[in-house]
């Protein structure tokens, strides 16, 4: 999949590659769907690669022939563990120690974080001696939605990558090649929702949360909706993340029609309410962004929040039919 954005990107850190400038631990951060783990695994296969091609990993050495099958020896990938909600202490031990071995196939290791930011403190800390004092050889290459959630210790320790969504015509244009089959409005109201991220407007057409979130609005502002049905909340809790981000979205958009920065791109905004109280609003947004966290945490039971941000919705929809 060609991303079109990152060429930029890519030819500064072949450019720094080249002529030894590429720090040890670069950070490639922005908002989710602009390709910063696509850009990690890119230099990670550059940085392995036996015999590059310029810019490019020649694709057919052993070492590009090991990352495509996902058995390279000298490729360590970091992400949440499946029965966590972070990444333990314990798994960056081992990176660590896997890092300070003899390289197996060239002169290069690389360790790539799929989620730096979700490393607990334990974590963190123990990673930062390797930061400080990296072996020879050996890459970090780490990838952040929220670089503000990771130790400014760690954050000083390695060298930013900041990544941006593309001009909008040009996420469009490339979207569209994507998305073909989809109608051009929808692509560009998902486009807009998505906050200018292409990878992010695609995951969402391409996966059917376009729809929920159009259904998640039409709870919202249709006044015959019945927003204390369990079977709503239980449809809403098998994402809980998924449905707080749809919330927060959807609060914002109602914020901006009250200061009259509304979108062409979007018609369905239209129905959103402009006549709540702002504080009120801004107060539900921030209790849906507080969700949002918790959900990923799994420290909170999200029927129980989920419950008490609609019951609140609700209190306030059914003081605005009043009045």
């Amino acid at each position: 999949m060609s991303l079109p954005w990152l060429e930029e990107h890519m030819n500064a850190l072949h450019e720094r590659l080249q002529a030894g400038r590429l720090g040890h631990a670069p950070l490639i951060q922005g908002p989710e769907g602009v390709g910063k783990r696509e850009l990690a695994r890119w230099l990670a296969e550059r940085i392995l690669c036996l015999q590059p091609s310029g810019r490019e990993p020649c694709g057919q050495c052993r070492s590009c022939e090991l990352m495509a099958s996902g058995t390279h020896p000298d490729f360590f990938a970091v992400d949440i563990p499946e029965d966590r909600q972070s990444i333990p202490v314990d798994a960056i031990r081992g990176l660590i120690e896997k890092m300070q071995l003899t390289p197996s196939v060239g002169a290069a290791r690389v360790g790539m974080f799929v989620d730096a930011d979700a490393m607990n403190r334990n974590a963190a800390n123990a990673l930062l001696k390797t930061l400080e004092e990296p072996a020879p050889g050996a890459w970090l290459v780490l990838c952040s939605d929220q670089p503000a959630n990771l130790p400014a210790t760690i954050r000083s320790r390695c060298q930013k990558v900041a990544l941006r969504p593309p001009p909008f015509e040009s996420a469009g244009q490339w979207l569209a090649g994507e998305c073909g089959d989809v109608d051009e409005h929808n692509r560009r109201a998902a486009l807009v929702l998505a906050g200018g991220a292409p990878l992010a407007a695609r995951w969402m057409l391409k996966h059917g949360e376009f729809e929920r979130g159009l259904a998640i609005l039409e709870t919202l502002v249709e006044p015959a909706a019945d927003r204390r049905s369990g079977k709503l909340l239980d449809e809403w809790q098998q994402d809980a993340a998924g449905t707080w981000q749809w919330l927060a979205r959807w609060l914002v958009l109602m914020m901006n029609r009250v200061r009259g920065v509304g979108s062409a791109d979007l018609p369905m905004a239209a129905r959103l309410p402009t006549d709540l109280p702002p504080g009120h609003v801004a107060r539900l947004w921030e209790q849906a962004l507080e969700g949002r966290r918790a959900a990923g945490s799994g420290s909170v039971r999200q029927d129980l929040s989920l419950g008490k941000w609609l019951l609140e919705w609700e209190t306030l929809m059914e003081s605005r039919s009043r009045r």
